[in-house]
């Protein structure tokens, strides 16, 4: 089984988050958010989970892959008969999914929220990996320029 911390970065703070992937992960990846402190910054760099538009999204993009969706109070599980399960939790800042069966069911998944916004970044602990859901495209080699003076 496979486990990831989706966050919705601020469209305002993505130029800042390119290149410091890592240290966003050692701040949001934390299992609890141990000080007031660490959760002001999750705030100020972070939407909040949108969870009624999220499923929406979902249902509309994933609903001819997968027979059967059950939707709950703060939790969706999407089920695809061969590929496997997607299990997702909303939190007001993150959303928590385990995928259990094929790697395709992660892609799926990937593509129908980045189908939505180009501001998720997911986050796999076991594997201390990350990245942004659909790639930050560089308006012009000035913009480019400037990201890599911010960093």
């Amino acid at each position: 089984m496979r486990t990831y911390k989706i966050f919705h970065i601020k469209k305002a703070y993505q130029p800042f988050v390119l290149g410091r992937e890592k240290m966003l992960q050692e701040l949001l990846g934390r299992e609890h958010i141990q000080n007031s402190q660490d959760h002001n910054e999750m705030t100020y760099v972070c939407e909040k989970i949108d969870e009624d538009f999220i499923k929406k999204n979902l249902d509309r993009k994933l609903s001819r892959l997968f027979s059967h969706q059950e939707q709950d109070c703060n939790k969706l599980v999407l089920e695809h008969p061969v590929k496997g399960s997607i299990h997702m939790k909303f939190e007001p800042y993150c959303v928590h999914v385990w995928c259990k069966g094929s790697q395709m069911l992660d892609l799926d998944l990937f593509v129908g929220l980045s189908d939505s916004s180009d501001c998720y970044m997911a986050f796999q602990q076991e594997e201390a990996s990350f990245g942004w859901l659909k790639p930050i495209k560089i308006d012009s080699m000035q913009s480019f320029t400037e990201i890599l003076d911010f960093v």
